[in-house]
């Protein structure tokens, strides 16, 4: 489908939303799976249809770059592990307009987090519209989506991962499209990427493995319009995922959730709003923000109450201010069972 007749397709979007937001519109799913790390055990590369639902995503088409989006990123994150010694990652790269890269590492075994921001001219970045293939000074991510290839480096250390999309796409909303901050954004998520690769820490070389998450989102939208938000990327040990909001916009709270299952099924459900269960509070001390760090989240039609934990002090510096990116740990009840699992957390605003 032509990208012009996609766009005149944002009512339709708006619309959608606000009907799943009230059912599962999607089919029956299937049996729950048995306990493991990745829906992955196939082999197979992401799948590229989302059952029950339109879809107004291209793939592999929309991983290049969109030369006539107002705003665009590719975001990854990902847990991965060094024989017992544990890190979290985060690596956005922001592509309209003036580019900025974001990177932050997390030792999760003995604390220690770095990160830095770099903003670019364009003549020191390159975006392919025809395929993934995104360069900068600090962070270049290309491939296809079965065998694609993130670098970044900032002053301590550096990442060389190797990532391999398996199991269906999330399609945000269902669709892939959604309103946005008094606009539309385009928006899936590549929500089981295997890793592997390289990890280097002051001068430390660590072989990893684990779990990566890509979100990507284009579109036109109104930063103006936004006051706050709580993402998550939840990855759950049955193999679930779930993409998470909880958006504070144009006077308004949009509370929801897109959950995918390794079938494919996708589920937009109603979420409690987080604000009423946040706690273990973090002001930093160079934005003056205030962030949360503990969170109970609710879905009443799940049968579902998760606790996703993660620690203070993960703040990252952009180009709207303090930005908080934190790895976290999962547990509680999901569809009625109890259940494991991993998270990252982005909170934009101020959380008091």
């Amino acid at each position: 489908m032509k990208r012009q007749q996609r766009r005149s397709v944002a009512a339709i979007a708006a619309l959608a939303l606000g009907a799943a937001l009230t059912m599962t519109a999607s089919p029956s799913p299937a049996a729950a799976a048995e306990p493991v790390p990745a829906p992955a055990g196939t082999g197979k590369p992401a799948a590229a249809t989302a059952p029950g639902f339109p879809t107004f995503v291209r793939l592999p088409a929309d991983q290049a770059a969109h030369p006539d989006a107002r705003q665009e990123w590719w975001y990854l994150v990902g847990h991965v592990d060094a024989r017992g010694h544990r890190f979290g990652y985060q690596v956005t790269i922001g592509g309209a307009g003036r580019p900025q890269v974001m990177i932050a590492i997390t030792d999760k075994t003995t604390g220690a987090f770095y990160t830095e921001t770099k903003t670019y001219p364009l003549d020191q970045t390159s975006f392919s519209t025809t395929e993934l293939d995104i360069r900068t000074p600090t962070a270049t991510l290309s491939g296809p989506m079965e065998a694609m290839r993130l670098r970044a480096t900032l002053p301590v250390g550096e990442l060389d991962l190797n990532l391999t999309a398996q199991g269906p796409v999330l399609y945000n909303n269902g669709t892939g499209l959604i309103p946005f901050l008094g606009g539309t954004s385009y928006y899936y998520s590549l929500p089981s990427l295997a890793t592997q690769g390289t990890l280097k820490v002051n001068d430390h070389t660590y072989p990893v493995t684990g779990q990566s998450w890509l979100d990507r989102q284009w579109g036109s939208w109104d930063w103006s319009t936004m006051h706050k938000w709580t993402w998550m990327a939840v990855q759950l040990s049955n193999g679930d995922r779930i993409n998470l909001w909880d958006l504070f916009a144009e006077g308004k709270e949009f509370p929801y959730a897109t959950v995918l299952r390794p079938d494919g099924t996708h589920e937009v459900l109603a979420v409690n709003p987080l604000a009423d269960t946040t706690s273990g509070y973090w002001t930093s001390p160079t934005s003056g923000q205030r962030y949360g760090t503990r969170w109970i989240v609710n879905i009443p039609t799940l049968d579902t109450s998760l606790t996703i934990t993660a620690k203070p002090g993960h703040e990252l510096q952009s180009a709207f201010g303090g930005l908080y990116e934190g790895a976290a740990t999962v547990t509680g009840q999901y569809r009625g069972k109890p259940i494991t699992g991993q998270a990252f957390v982005e909170q934009n605003g101020n959380w008091r």
